[in-house]
């Protein structure tokens, strides 16, 4: 994630996940020596949490090798009846990453093991140091599996298989958590090794495809970025923005105008020397600096929040306890007041051309022909700043219908009642601030101040315990609720029932009288508030962490066919009746209201949502099936037809989560 950037900028672009920002972009044998760990499980070595230097200039490689997969099951995980039953073994894997060089693990073997989420939050990922591939050091710089007790999903012994581990240490990596540029400028490291889904051709023992999470190692598409750390490549963050067929004229020019300029974000993918990749931050050193000095409190903060859980959930404690804040990853993003700009600026400024339902901090380098079509802005900034010097360029066209594509009213109902601005006066207050980052590439920042229409439209949860059971219900990712009922007060903390009747156990943070049951999906929700009796639960709103995930093949539906293939595709993905009418009712009038002739319809399935919007479940559901409606209303049928996408069977064993959602 992002927060930080120039001194200036305070700064602000958090970087485009490929995928990111405008709901477009897109980022994208064995080795054993005569040596062996002998297996002490309690013996663990103490690291603390502050910030790794940047990596020493002209080191030689710290890995031989290159990342390849491991054939065979190491058996690192704990696997439940009901793991095998769900089928979580077929989804594990493992990778070579490498062969150390030096250092205390000095020809040992770095296995990356990768183990499917566990209920709707992400995968897993482990790293360890092994020689004989029997027991192995893991990686644990944080100190996780002494912080947290085996039972919290925080700690890797949740998962893995303690006998297996002879310590707990801090591997030596290439990938320090930040990495020093020419000042102001810094990379911090996003947490999890940069990998994608893969098809492998064979089936579990449902019949369902398997795909298994592989790392990126190659990047083709994305530009290479100099560097002076000798075993280190980078590269920045690309996009996609797609054909547009079938796009209305006004669409169409749209999506020219970022294939002509944003081709790039500011991400930057950094490869080691075996070929494992992280995605760093681009953003202040300053800022950085703040984010470490804040992390100590916070971490202390989250462990005392989870020891509060306990006693609530031992009856000791009246009311769920508060979860600290959320501290994210600096990036780049700034106000008028730090830069020192006159009224005639906005007030904040972030990601340019953000998207609607998912987003990052981070922020686009765009690609401009001439320097002289900027103007100089006046500013207390490290870096000058600039604007466009034609007030008619297309950028302003595309940051304007970005932000006020939408009638009026409905502008109004998000900005507080504030009538759309016109194109001129738009323009006259400079949404977009410029400036030059580390690598010479113009780089932009666009304004926070009008609230985005739309974002992630009502998706539902459902909760089917085996027996009625309370349950409580949170993200692990920062976002904005635009509906919450009930109301989400550090969480939902409910009682179900097996038949997905839901009571609220924190009745007093939703007031009734401020739901409005005349709004389209609602409908329903007064009366659930005042009997405490509700069908599921119900958010929408717009996850400012995780980029809005790529979506991949689909059908091109006629609109009068909507509910014919709607009511058909949800019972092959494997919702019930009750379910697919419940989605159908909401979704496919919303779809019609667009009135076109034809539309591409593709779903989010449920690995990509627990990347996108993961959440903690406690207790863990032992089934989850979460799908996302992604839709276009088109003028004109595609002459390019998507390929239809393949759905595992989804099987209900024991508790079970059901979630459904769409694009708004």
């Amino acid at each position: 994630m992002i927060k930080k950037g120039f001194s200036w900028l305070l700064i602000l672009l958090s970087v485009v996940v490929i995928s990111g920002i405008g709901g477009g972009a897109y980022y994208l044998g064995t080795r054993s020596s005569s040596k062996t760990i002998p297996v002490s499980p309690t013996e663990t070595k103490r690291t603390n949490t502050s910030p790794q230097p940047s990596v020493k200039k002209f080191q030689d490689p710290l890995f031989s090798g290159n990342v390849k997969k491991i054939y065979k099951d190491l058996g690192l995980f704990k696997i439940s009846d009901m793991d095998k039953e769900n089928g979580v073994p077929d989804y594990i894997v493992y990778y070579e990453a490498g062969i150390f060089t030096r250092g205390e693990f000095k020809d040992y073997t770095r296995v990356l093991a990768i183990r499917p989420s566990e209920g709707p939050g992400p995968s897993l990922q482990f790293i360890l140091a092994t020689t004989d591939y029997k027991s192995f050091y893991l990686d644990d710089p944080e100190n996780k599996a002494i912080n947290y007790p085996e039972s919290d999903w925080d700690s890797p012994y949740m998962y893995i298989d303690k006998s297996k581990i002879a310590k707990t240490v801090t591997l030596d990596t290439e990938h320090p958590k930040t990495i020093g540029l020419e000042k102001p400028y810094g990379l911090i490291k996003e947490g999890s090794v940069l990998t994608e889904n893969k098809k492998t051709g064979q089936k579990d023992k449902y019949g369902n495809d398997i795909y298994l999470e592989e790392p990126i190692t190659k990047f083709d598409q994305s530009q290479s970025l100099t560097s002076s750390e000798k075993s280190l490549k980078f590269y920045s963050g690309s996009t996609d923005w797609g054909t547009g067929e079938g796009y209305s004229d006004k669409e169409k020019k749209m999506l020219d105008i970022r294939k002509k300029y944003l081709s790039l974000t500011t991400l930057v993918h950094v490869q080691d020397s075996a070929g494992l990749a992280f995605s760093y931050i681009l953003s202040s050193q300053k800022d950085i600096d703040d984010y470490f000095n804040k992390l100590p409190a916070y971490e202390q903060d989250s462990i005392a929040h989870k020891k509060q859980v306990i006693l609530f959930n031992e009856k000791k404690l009246k009311e769920y306890p508060t979860a600290p804040e959320y501290l994210t990853l600096p990036g780049m993003k700034t106000t008028k007041a730090l830069l020192g700009l006159a009224n005639d600026y906005y007030s904040t400024y972030e990601s340019a051309f953000p998207g609607a339902c998912g987003g990052t901090q981070s922020t686009f380098i765009i690609d401009l022909p001439k320097d002289d079509d900027l103007v100089s802005i006046s500013s207390s900034s490290v870096y000058p700043l600039y604007f466009l010097k034609d007030s008619k360029h297309p950028l302003y066209e595309l940051a304007y219908q970005t932000k006020t594509g939408i009638d009026d009213e409905t502008y109004k109902s998000v900005n507080d009642g504030k009538s759309k601005p016109s194109f001129e006066e738009y323009v006259a207050k400079h949404p977009l601030l410029i400036f030059k980052d580390v690598w010479g590439r113009w780089g932009v920042v666009g304004e926070f101040d009008i609230k985005l229409m739309g974002g992630c439209g009502k998706p539902v949860v459902y909760l089917y315990p085996e027996k009625t059971i309370d349950i409580h219900l949170s993200f692990t990712s920062p976002l904005t609720l635009n509906t919450q009922i009930p109301f989400y007060n550090n969480g939902w903390f409910v009682q179900a029932d097996p038949d997905g009747r839901l009571l609220d156990l924190q009745p007093q943070y939703t007031d009734c009288a401020k739901i409005d049951s005349s709004k389209f999906g609602s409908e329903y929700a007064v009366n659930a508030c005042k009997t405490n009796n509700y069908p599921y639960i119900y958010w929408s709103g717009k996850s400012l962490q995780n980029p809005y995930p790529k979506v991949d093949g689909g059908w091109i539906i006629e609109k009068n066919n909507l509910q014919k293939f709607m009511d058909e595709k949800l019972k092959e993905i494997g919702l019930t009746k009750k379910e697919s009418a419940d989605m159908t009712s909401y979704w496919v009038p919303k779809m019609i209201e667009k009135n076109t002739p034809y539309y591409q319809i593709s779903f989010l399935k449920t690995n990509q949502m627990n990347e996108f919007v993961p959440m903690n479940v406690n207790p863990v559901p032992n089934s989850v099936l979460r799908i996302f409606l992604d839709y276009k209303a088109l003028n004109t049928k595609p002459s390019v037809i998507p390929k239809p996408q393949q759905f595992n069977k989804f099987i209900r064993n024991g508790f079970t989560l059901v979630e459904w959602g769409g694009l708004q």
